[in-house]
């Protein structure tokens, strides 16, 4: 057996699953792919039919608090009659599994009429569903209970493990939901007294954006029906789902007690094998810092972490690029190599990674350990145990915080790009009684300890909050002073910083509850406004087929108070002032100028009539009220043939010229874009 616990410089093949164009092997050429063996126009007609009953059906039972467990299968069938989705060798095996799911879904559907959930009883292979947060779509994954387990209210808390599963461009609902009803066998691990759970991860986008968002839904939904011990929860997946388990273990460190990750790739350049001269736009490189792990490598202080690779695996290279950049900060994880294996587990070498991870989900996450250290390039990620790198004094260059409990009542910091952090003093750092020292980049500060906070966990956790539990410090000047426990930074926003709920960019929206409003009347520029028709339509039916969910769409009129309706979501505005509503009540807080003749953003001026503005901004009258103007997803299907290029490709704004057609790239031609400064201004040239 071969064990690599530093790096490896050995040779290695080529990326062999990415094609001359870097396209990933199994593309087909879109998201989801043609048809493999298309139905006749009967054969759909019949089978629209029967899911219309059974669909007429459901709204007796739709609202039970477990109707995504039959409405996954409704939603299943509808999206593979909208995409064709029949990807079996003859129509007929298409039919066949969506006769099942239908089949199923009546049966589920008879059950909640008389408030019973058989299909969560016993052991096995089960298929369950919730109702995602972002935009009330049922979402499903799977789930493996080993036989005997016992689990649910009044028993004692089990252990779970998260599987991300790799590429599938022709795993859509149909296929995943059939396949997950249908198993027989448990997948490749099989930990003893543990639930193991498949999330659906919003189908193929690499574990990122809605995908990202899926695993947590999906961990919080099973932890809630399975009784799940929430500091014993491992993270682990192959392929893509190794690359998932890179960037989510990276990111969100503090939430598992183990990462595995098998086989996946780690960044943007050296995946694909970039050279200068076919570097995209400069602000793209730096959004590359949204999901490259190396920049987020000293996280892994904060959590176990393994790695596996096939000896023959060309994605083994990414794991020993991995093994290189943790060394440099100290960090020394096993990375097992199957001997002689192509892009699989060895059978012997993944009875080890099970014992490893086992070893690591027995013991347990430590919620307030001595030591915490944050490495990120945007505050969204800068969450960590007890500790929120809270504002930066430049977003997406890199940001660090190490903190550390010296004694009883002293801890320590070292900041590197940080302006606000805020943080819960951990037990062992409470013995001063009502003050605890603060030593921070050389300066000394007391600082009131505020009350205990009950089943505190971490910043994500959706606990009580108690008031002035928060110690929160502000740097001004280049020097750090006490902002009090008594209420969070007031200053958020265009007058002093972009907060960790929304630095940015126009992609960060579509991983939380967004509501995309439509035009009410017309602009003075009927290209515009046949650009925001089309493109709108675009990005809505673009969400459907790679994020497998109905968009939430109203027209500007239907909105009401604006304010109001924006304290619960992101508000997705397409048109002009002259063309929504909404726009118009908001035009005087935005920054760019916008009139019929003209699009001015900073000191840069645009023909109205032909150029469009895109971005994202907070908004000044409602705390955490965000709005995206004229933009869905930036990543577009080109970006689709690989998973390491489904990344943001705009910054928080952008102008384009709309005679330029769009795209599968773009969605026009690019004339001015850029980040906001971290005050959410327009940065001067």
């Amino acid at each position: 057996m071969k064990y690599f616990l530093l790096f490896s410089l050995c040779a290695v093949a080529a990326h062999a699953q990415l094609g001359p164009n870097g396209a990933t092997a199994s593309f087909r050429g879109s998201l989801p792919p043609k048809p493999a063996a298309p139905l006749s126009a009967e054969q759909e007609a019949a089978l629209a039919a029967d899911l219309a009953a059974v669909t007429k059906s459901f709204q007796a039972v739709k609202k039970h608090p477990r109707a995504a467990d039959a409405d996954i299968f409704l939603k299943a069938v509808r999206y593979a009659l909208e995409f064709h989705e029949w990807y079996d060798k003859k129509p007929e095996d298409g039919i066949k599994k969506a006769a099942v799911l239908l089949d199923e879904a009546k049966k589920r559907i008879a059950s909640l009429a008389k408030n019973e959930t058989p299909w969560m009883n016993g052991s096995g292979q089960k298929v369950l569903g919730f109702y995602s947060k972002i935009d009330d779509s049922p979402q499903p994954y799977g789930v493996e209970v080993p036989e005997g387990l016992e689990f649910g209210a009044g028993k004692k808390p089990v252990p779970m493990w998260i599987w991300l599963h790799g590429r599938g461009d022709t795993s859509t609902d149909l296929p995943f939901v059939y396949s997950k009803l249908m198993a027989k066998k448990p997948g490749q691990f099989q930990p003893a007294g543990t639930i193991v759970i498949h999330p659906f991860g919003r189908y193929c986008n690499g574990w990122k954006s809605a995908g990202e968002t899926d695993v947590f839904e999906c961990r919080d939904d099973a932890m809630k029906r399975f009784n799940v011990d929430t500091n014993r929860v491992a993270l682990a997946g192959f392929s893509m789902g190794g690359a998932g388990a890179w960037h989510i273990g990276a990111h969100y460190p503090d939430q598992w007690a183990c990462v595995h990750t098998g086989a996946g790739f780690a960044d943007v350049k050296r995946y694909q094998k970039l050279t200068p001269e076919k570097y995209p736009a400069w602000y793209e490189q730096a959004l590359w810092g949204v999901y490259d792990v190396p920049d987020y490598a000293r996280n892994f202080f904060n959590v176990p972490l393994i790695s596996y690779s096939g000896e023959k695996d060309s994605q083994r290279d990414s794991a020993e690029y991995m093994m290189e950049v943790l060394a440099k900060q100290d960090i020394h994880p096993p990375h097992l190599i199957g001997p002689d294996m192509p892009h699989k587990y060895h059978p012997e070498t993944i009875k080890e990674v099970q014992a490893w991870i086992e070893k690591a989900v027995a013991k347990g996450r430590d919620l307030f350990p001595d030591e915490v250290h944050i490495q990120t390039k945007t505050p969204f990620y800068g969450r960590v145990k007890w500790l929120n790198l809270h504002g930066m004094e430049e977003s997406w260059k890199e940001a660090r915080l190490d903190a550390k409990v010296v004694d009883g009542q002293t801890i320590e910091m070292k900041s590197q790009n940080v302006t606000r952090i805020v943080f819960y003093p951990p037990p062992q750092a409470r013995k001063g009684g009502e003050s605890l020292t603060l030593k921070i980049d050389g300066a000394t500060l007391k600082l009131k300890v505020g009350p205990v906070a009950p089943q505190f966990e971490t910043f994500l956790s959706s606990g009580p909050k108690v008031p002035g539990a928060f110690c929160r410090l502000i740097k001004e000047n280049g020097a750090w002073r006490d902002f009090g426990n008594a209420e969070p930074f007031q200053h958020e926003g265009p007058a002093g910083g972009k907060p960790g709920a929304h630095p940015g960019p126009m992609d960060a929206s579509f991983m939380k509850r967004f509501l995309i409003v439509l035009p009410d009347g017309k602009s003075s520029s009927p290209a515009v406004d046949a650009w925001v028709s089309a493109e709108s339509a675009h990005f809505i039916q673009r969400w459907k087929g790679l994020m497998r969910g109905d968009a939430r769409v109203v027209k500007a009129s239907d909105v009401g108070d604006i304010y109001e309706a924006g304290k619960t979501q992101s508000l997705i505005l397409w048109g002009t002032p002259e063309s929504n509503s909404c726009l118009k009540q908001l035009a005087a807080s935005l920054p760019v100028k916008w009139d019929a003749e003209k699009v001015t953003m900073g000191d840069q001026s645009f023909d109205a009539k032909t150029h469009v503005p895109l971005l994202t901004y907070p908004c000044l009258k409602s705390p955490g009220f965000e709005v995206v103007v004229n933009s869905g997803l930036t990543f577009r299907e080109a970006h689709d043939r690989t998973n390491s290029l489904q990344n943001p490709k705009l910054p928080d704004w952008a102008i384009l010229d709309i005679t330029q057609p769009p795209n599968a790239e773009t969605a026009g031609k690019v004339v001015a874009a850029d980040f906001f400064d971290d005050h959410w201004q327009v940065k001067k040239k």
